[in-house]
């Protein structure tokens, strides 16, 4: 029997890979070791944060695949309640094993799923009743708690500087993107009077007022609202046309030969 093995491992808050490759290393040699296997391949999947692929686990699928093999997965671990893994390895057809968890299959894992899900939901909704009980009786959570940042009020005061930009940032980010998603359909006409036809901001707030459109909050249009959004759709910091070269050659000043009354004698 041909395995092709797949290992994952996570990266940690400071991006540093938790090498716990050699116990799933340790339980697949036990596994291809029991069965008289042997290893085509191995992959191995590094997992920084929550992802939406594996393409690591994809290449092996693919290698089982081409050899008529098995996929031995190490460690399924809580890969199970993960909708797009559990589907990769039920729609590959083939056949897999998981060292950690024997009764799951490819008539198994999608039920298995589900279960764990149920589980998942049913705690997490547990912990939130749990929370707001506690509040109702004015017990204080999180980092409003007493004596939280006692001996640590440097890093709080650390947190609060760096989050508030960055809270300001996102906030100012939120802020253009809904107004731009807002004026969809009225921010090219407003460009096109600007640039094309030449209308001041006065003109342009007259033009679509005229035209019975509103602002989201249901006020006319004003000349400051119409810079806000050509600032905002970064249309006011574009480099100016080039303008020709100025042409003075009919004036009587600079025709050859001409001495105009007045001039300085040589």
């Amino acid at each position: 029997m041909r395995c092709v093995v797949y290992y994952w491992v996570s990266t940690n808050r400071q991006g540093e890979v938790n090498m716990d490759v050699d116990d799933q290393r340790a339980e697949v040699a036990r596994y291809v070791s029991y069965n008289q296997g042997k290893i085509a391949a191995e992959y191995t999947e590094v997992l920084r944060g929550r992802r939406c692929d594996w393409p690591k686990l994809a290449e092996a699928v693919a290698h089982a695949q081409q050899v008529g093999g098995r996929l031995v997965i190490a460690k399924l671990d809580r890969w199970v309640k993960n909708a797009g893994f559990t589907a990769m390895l039920h729609q590959s057809g083939v056949e897999f094993v998981c060292c950690d968890e024997h009764s799951v299959c490819r008539e198994t894992i999608h039920l298995l799923a589900a279960l764990a899900d149920k589980e998942t939901k049913r705690v997490s909704a547990q912990m939130k009743a749990a929370l707001s009980a506690a509040k109702e009786r004015g017990v204080k959570l999180g980092s409003a708690r007493e004596n939280h940042w006692e001996g640590r009020e440097d890093r709080r005061r650390e947190g609060i500087r760096r989050g508030q930009p960055m809270a300001a940032k996102a906030a100012a980010e939120a802020r253009t993107r809904k107004a731009l998603e807002a004026y969809n359909g009225l921010l090219p006409q407003i460009i096109k009077m600007r640039e094309e036809e030449g209308l001041t901001l006065a003109e342009i707030a007259q033009r679509v007022n005229a035209e019975g459109h509103k602002t989201t909050a249901g006020l006319p249009f004003t000349a400051t609202m119409i810079i806000r959004l050509l600032k905002r759709a970064g249309t006011t910091n574009r480099e100016p046309a080039a303008l020709p070269p100025a042409d003075f050659s009919d004036l009587p000043l600079f025709c050859q030969g001409h001495n105009p009354a007045g001039a300085a004698q040589m």
